[in-house]
């Protein structure tokens, strides 16, 4: 978990530059479904939501959303007429997120503080239809837990779906956020990182069925919920351990005149490093960040 809390300041400097940057902006949000239709690769999210009995109420949520409204604002029911959709987008940085988007004066709907590896706490009901992670599963503390917790939200019938870039942690060589890798092998769902190595569809087989696919190089997972997610598996009297734990461990770090200095210093340089990388294009970011890697080889 601290090694998860010392990743912020690299995640808020990326959305800090994007927001600066009306261009970036534009491209990012262009790239997104934002005020368009929800579409989800691989999985025709309009059809699920249209076999709920109030499709427009049906509760939808953006798991680790960031700041880039991926997943789309409205469905096409089977008359052609818009139905906007109940979403909600959470993020444990969403005090971050709308303070970049009130500064920049950008309108955008509020971004909902959740936790994904505690999210039942946040959505006890247990009446979540669809829960949407893209590219922030792998972002996570916990990844495994945060499947668990997810599944625990939804109704019976609920579907979770997944959608990341291969091996993100390799790629990334474990900077930041980026500490587990996600991947199908031979069907089913696998989530490792250089210490840990889990198959999904082993972990849930009593309580989701697991379907996978390959969608332009991303791995896709979409669990549908079958039973509620055992007790014992959610685990919450270690949740609240492991989140006291970080807590004191934190706030030794914060009263260390040292750390505090290289934790700032790590802000001031990431937000710098952010601005400028905003000034080329994603394809060239892209192929500087390959060049870089290779001269680590």
């Amino acid at each position: 978990m601290l090694k998860w809390l010392l990743g912020i300041p690299y995640e808020v400097a990326f959305w800090e530059a994007t927001y600066a940057n009306k261009q970036v902006l534009a491209s990012t949000l262009a790239f997104s479904h934002y005020g368009r239709e929800l579409t989800l690769d691989g999985f025709d999210a309009a059809a699920f939501l249209l076999t709920q009995a109030q499709p427009a109420q049906a509760k939808i949520l953006d798991i680790g959303a960031g700041m880039s409204y991926m997943p789309g604002e409205f469905i096409i029911d089977k008359n052609g007429n818009k139905l906007p959709i109940n979403i909600h987008y959470i993020d444990p940085l969403a005090n971050y997120y709308n303070d970049i988007a009130d500064k920049c004066h950008v309108e955008v709907p509020k971004v909902e503080f959740g936790m994904m590896e505690n999210l039942s706490a946040f959505y006890p009901e247990h009446d979540v239809t669809l829960a949407i992670i893209q590219n922030a599963l792998d972002h996570s503390a916990n990844p495994v837990k945060g499947i668990l917790e997810a599944l625990n939200a939804l109704h019976k019938g609920g579907i979770l779906y997944l959608n990341h870039h291969p091996n993100e942690a390799e790629y990334e060589q474990y900077r930041g956020f980026h500490q587990f890798n996600i991947c199908v092998e031979k069907d089913e769902l696998v989530i490792w990182n250089r210490d840990q190595r889990f198959n999904v569809n082993g972990i849930v087989k009593d309580f989701a069925r697991v379907e996978t696919k390959i969608v332009e190089g991303n791995p896709i997972a979409i669990l549908t919920k079958s039973a509620e997610v055992p007790v014992a598996l959610l685990d919450h009297e270690q949740d609240i351990r492991t989140l006291s734990t970080a807590l004191m461990e934190l706030t030794q770090k914060m009263n260390d005149a040292s750390f505090m200095r290289r934790y700032h210093r790590q802000f001031r340089y990431y937000r710098l490093a952010q601005r400028v990388s905003k000034l080329f294009s994603w394809q060239t970011r892209q192929n500087i960040k390959k060049f870089i890697k290779k001269l680590k080889i």
